[in-house]
């Protein structure tokens, strides 16, 4: 039997008629013929209120305390996801909190590593002919402190497990139909892409996609775990990432990042001291480039106030970051040649640029990028209408 790990986000477990939909669907898929490994978050922005309670009273809240309180949310999740299973069928459900599950982290608190997972009692309940429902986001730390993983820490609770149990795929479930070769609310001709490399996914997330936890998707590529995203309305999986090579010749995807902010550096050292800070607190430019001795940094504008000894530069007018992914965009390709076709038109606008042979960025002002980034994106692979979904079915 097919073992496959599924992961719901906070979305997808909203309300109780949210939990009781995602639990038909599991339950069907269950009786399909298919093992099956849920990994939760907190319901909706649960995470985000009880961070908001503890500043009620503790303007700083940090350690091991915010931990105990903030693993509460995926705890919530996990006993309302089994009572709705174990409504449609007695006693086929069983709740585990990450320590219960086995899962082991570093002494870091509010930003975990998980460092070993021991599944005892996950695959007891598997060999039961049950379905575990586990928290993701937190653990136990090595010396026996609730912990959490950070933001997206839920897609690392999923993954890990998968590597652990040796499951065939993780299927992320969430509010879209899967990876998109652009924000479909930016550009409206947005298409699923139905199959993805690992590192296309990356070098997306890279420049400001919001798709899945980028260490998440760093350990899938490590291990070979094939990884899926889909919608949890429907069941149905849009898009599979894996690490097989598929030969593309087209454009891969625009990502466009609206209002970014700017920092220019007069040497390469003081580039690389930005580099650090920014990696410090867990974040990663979306360009970054070093020309006669002068340095460019772009970032979204939530992380200025990250880079303690710079001001970011205030543009007349704002700016926006079009990167386009894709074999040889960046190179002397057919597929760089049509790009700058396509370019030509907005080159007076063009404020900067980087190139790596498949992926060319370009700031620029925000309504030239927008009508930049539509006009590129008809270059996009697309899909036939019925290749645009694959059914995660065994």
């Amino acid at each position: 039997m097919h073992l496959i790990i599924q992961k719901y986000g906070g979305k997808a477990l909203a309300s109780a008629d949210d939990i009781r939909h995602v639990a038909r669907i599991i339950h069907e898929r269950f009786r399909g013929g298919t093992q099956l490994v849920i990994v939760v978050s907190a319901m909706g922005d649960t995470t985000d209120r009880y961070l908001g309670m503890a500043r009620s009273v503790n303007a700083s809240p940090a350690g091991r305390e915010l931990d105990v309180l903030l693993s509460v949310g995926e705890r919530i999740s996990i006993a309302m996801l089994a009572l709705a299973l174990n409504a449609i069928e007695p006693d086929i459900a069983v709740s585990l909190t990450g320590a219960q599950a086995g899962i082991i982290t570093d002494t870091v608190h509010t930003a975990a590593q998980i460092v070993e997972i021991r599944p005892l009692r996950v695959k007891e309940i598997l060999d039961q002919g049950k379905i575990p429902v586990i928290a993701g986001y937190q653990g136990i730390t090595t010396d026996k402190n609730i912990s959490t993983l950070g933001r997206g820490g839920t897609d690392a609770t999923a993954v890990g497990l998968a590597v652990a149990l040796g499951a065939e795929c993780v299927e992320f479930m969430k509010d879209v139909d899967g990876v998109h070769s652009a924000d479909p609310k930016l550009i409206p001709a947005a298409r699923v892409i139905p199959e993805m490399s690992y590192q296309e996914v990356l070098q997306m997330m890279g420049c400001g996609a919001k798709i899945l936890q980028v260490p998440a998707v760093e350990m899938a590529a490590e291990h070979h775990v094939k990884l899926a995203v889909g919608n949890s309305r429907t069941g149905v999986a849009g898009t599979i990432l894996t690490d097989k090579p598929l030969g593309r010749r087209t454009l891969i995807a625009v990502v466009l990042s609206e209002n970014v902010r700017c920092v220019l550096f007069d040497s390469a050292a003081h580039l690389a001291e930005a580099l650090a800070e920014l990696r410090e607190a867990g974040c990663s430019p979306l360009m970054a480039s070093l020309s006669g001795g002068r340095g460019l940094l772009v970032i979204k504008s939530g992380e200025a106030g990250l880079l303690m000894f710079r001001d970011p530069e205030v543009p007349r007018e704002p700016l926006s970051l079009v990167t386009l992914i894709g074999p040889g965009v960046g190179s002397a390709s057919d597929l760089a040649a049509a790009v700058q076709r396509k370019l030509k038109p907005y080159l007076d606008q063009v404020a900067a640029f980087h190139a790596v042979e498949s992926r060319l960025s370009v700031l620029m002002p925000q309504l030239a990028a927008k009508r930049f980034a539509q006009s590129a994106h008809v270059l996009c692979l697309m899909e036939p209408e019925n290749k645009s979904v694959v059914q995660a079915r065994d």
